[in-house]
């Protein structure tokens, strides 16, 4: 789903280009690159797989919209849909670079990270001194969302997951701030 989001270099080929014998499904999607409502995505792999999950999803849903079908498949076969994502590659890019300042200014002490290639997300390591969980109750209570690492791993206690692609820049660099106020109690 991040595949077209790569903000500094092409992304790396997918598994299925690799694929010699058939035995990878390539899932693809347009709900983070241009619209969550249009839900329309794709698989590719072995005819008897597509046709099998083809009769699933027909029995489950009853097929999709073919107006949000047409939709897509004009962004797709047009230059509009390359056109949008060099868009939104330049505005992820100022908007990391918004919250990777903000974080360089008020997390560094508490906190450590890596400098996302692409994607909407910067995973923060907080340091062990400081329990994700009282951070979450003591961030919410100050209107602040934080969405813990352990929603998305078992093993992934002392992150958090910052957003960059939603918030105004604004709104990015008073998180973070707000959120170095509460790490220094």
């Amino acid at each position: 789903m991040y595949h077209d989001l790569w903000i500094d270099s092409p992304p790396p080929r997918p598994l299925k280009a690799r694929d010699l014998y058939g035995n990878v499904l390539y899932v693809g999607s347009l709900s983070k690159t241009l619209s969550s409502g249009l839900r329309i995505g794709w698989i590719v792999g072995s005819e008897s797989v597509i046709n099998r999950l083809a009769d699933l999803k027909m029995q489950s849903d009853y097929g999709s919209s073919t107006l949000s079908q047409l939709v897509a498949a004009e962004w797709l076969s047009s230059d509009f849909y390359d056109k949008h994502l060099d868009k939104v590659r330049e505005q992820l890019r100022v908007r990391r670079k918004v919250t990777l300042d903000a974080l360089d200014k008020y997390l560094s002490p508490y906190a450590t990270w890596d400098i996302p290639k692409g994607g909407l997300f910067i995973w923060v390591k907080i340091k062990p001194e400081f329990k994700v969980k009282r951070l979450f109750e003591k961030a919410f209570s100050n209107n602040i969302l934080l969405n813990p690492g352990s929603i998305y791993a078992e093993k992934s206690g002392q992150f958090i997951r910052i957003s960059y692609g939603y918030a105004s820049l604004d709104e990015i660099k008073v998180g973070i701030f707000k959120l170095s106020e509460i790490l220094k109690i």
